[in-house]
């Protein structure tokens, strides 16, 4: 079978579960004086550098109402289409935090971290087992906002619809103030 891996949207980070988020985020902050609008999503199918951004409020949390609604949103799109709806997978929901988590630790926005890790790379680390995986991210101000991006973006969306998928993960991380950071991840069998 041959492996696909798309990589949409702007950074991968690495996944570190010992970072201390707040310190790490306070030196970044401290070195990236580079803003960036409230609303990005792209996509991208070559390794691209981070967006660093400067983040008001460097504490991030979690929204699981907001991550369940984006789940949601993409199995509405999905039925649209005919398709069957994906399965929340708890270890996709890991992969999507630690990628959320990582973005507003370290003031970034990318499917590459700071550091040059890949999507494709995390998903090596993370020993994920199938041949087809893919990830959108966004960094917005809600997850109604956040959906219709990845709606009206081709790329994004075909990842949203695509047939070959079965699970997904998905996570969504503010540091407040509208900045808020979007994963869904993807992966099929």
């Amino acid at each position: 079978m041959k492996k696909i891996v798309r990589d949409f949207g702007f950074a991968t980070g690495r996944i570190s579960q010992a970072t201390p988020v707040a310190s790490l985020a306070a030196i970044v902050l401290a070195l990236l004086p580079v803003t960036v609008p409230a609303a990005m999503v792209r996509a991208s199918s070559a390794a691209e550098p981070p967006i660093a951004i400067v983040l008001v409020n460097p504490h991030p949390r979690s929204l699981a109402p907001d991550a369940q609604a984006l789940a949601d949103g993409v199995n509405a799109e999905r039925a649209k289409h005919g398709l069957p709806a994906l399965r929340r997978s708890a270890a996709l929901d890991r992969v999507a935090y630690a990628k959320a988590v990582d973005m507003a630790a370290r003031s970034y926005f990318g499917h590459t971290d700071p550091d040059g890790v890949t999507f494709e790379d995390r998903m090596h680390a993370w020993n994920w087992p199938t041949a087809y995986v893919a990830e959108n991210i966004a960094f917005d101000s809600n997850e109604a906002r956040a959906q219709a991006a990845f709606v009206n973006s081709p790329p994004h969306y075909s990842n949203q619809i695509d047939p070959r998928e079965r699970d997904i993960g998905v996570a969504v991380v503010t540091v407040g103030n509208d900045e808020t950071f979007f994963v869904e991840d993807f992966s099929g069998n």
